[in-house]
């Protein structure tokens, strides 16, 4: 059993109490804040402003850290983070979630899946399907779609598709189970014979689910909260509550997670 994090502290100098997104590398820490933009932050040093680079416009999706580089998944597309600037990549169309597994690297977009081959990004597959988060399997992509959750057989360009009247905005594995967050705030599972249900729970709406090296975090209007196994149920426990949490990840021993209206948290692990 998990007992609820216990040494919780304000990052300082925070650059909004409205943080959308979070990540962290070994040399930086960035947020986007939401109405203000995207800041970054270097050990000790003030939040500085870290938009150069991006469009007007510019509407963050999801940061993300992959061996070192940063990435900000927008409304205008793909970019990477380096020299003090973002730069664009060939993805331009709304880009939802890049990932990767040994070398590959691949990005869910609003048309599609696209790969990374050399320094070069191309479609490989559904260019007509809204993909808002992707898992990287020696054999499948497992996707969530505008319709629900899609796989896709990379050998043989063949699919299996599970409607589930929802867009699925984040997919994860819970001890060898499928797990997502629908649109709507409700947490999907497998049911074990060959479909999924829905779960909605009552004055609280699931925004994300992060996968992490000690388990499966829910980010939700209500707090974090950690998918636990209790017999054959699944169940949320409890870890942080007291403010909507949007976002959160992990660097050494420490656990950062971002709020609507309290800011950025650091947790001690």
């Amino acid at each position: 059993m998990f007992a609820p994090f216990k040494e919780v502290s304000d990052v300082t100098d925070c650059p909004s109490p409205d943080i959308l997104s979070v990540c962290s590398s070994k040399s930086a820490m960035f947020a986007a804040a939401f109405g203000k933009g995207i800041f970054r932050k270097s050990g000790e040093e003030h939040w500085q402003p870290a938009e150069q680079g991006l469009p007007e416009g510019v509407t963050v999706n999801r940061l993300q850290e992959i061996n070192g580089s940063m990435f900000i998944c927008t409304n205008k597309g793909l970019f990477y983070y380096d020299a003090n600037a973002w730069y664009p990549t060939d993805i331009t169309c709304p880009c939802y979630q890049v990932v990767q597994r040994g070398p590959i690297l691949a990005a869910a977009t609003e048309y599609g899946i696209w790969y990374k081959v050399g320094t070069h990004w191309k479609r490989i597959a559904a260019p007509n399907l809204p993909i808002y988060d992707l898992l990287l399997t020696p054999h499948y992509y497992i996707l969530g779609t505008n319709q629900g959750i899609s796989l896709y057989d990379q050998y043989t360009d063949s699919w299996a598709d599970f409607a589930l009247g929802t867009s699925v905005t984040s997919i994860a594995v819970h001890h060898g189970q499928l797990v997502g967050a629908s649109m709507e705030g409700e947490l999907l599972q497998g049911n074990q014979q060959g479909g999924f249900v829905r779960c909605g729970f009552p004055d609280m709406t699931v925004y994300a689910l992060k996968p992490t090296e000690s388990g499966v975090y829910a980010c939700t209007s209500r707090g974090l909260y950690r998918l636990q196994q209790l017999g054959a149920r699944m169940i949320l426990r409890s870890m942080l509550a007291g403010y909507p949490v949007t976002d959160m990840c992990s660097s050494a021993d420490c656990m950062y997670v971002s709020t609507l209206n309290s800011g950025l948290k650091k947790i001690v692990l």
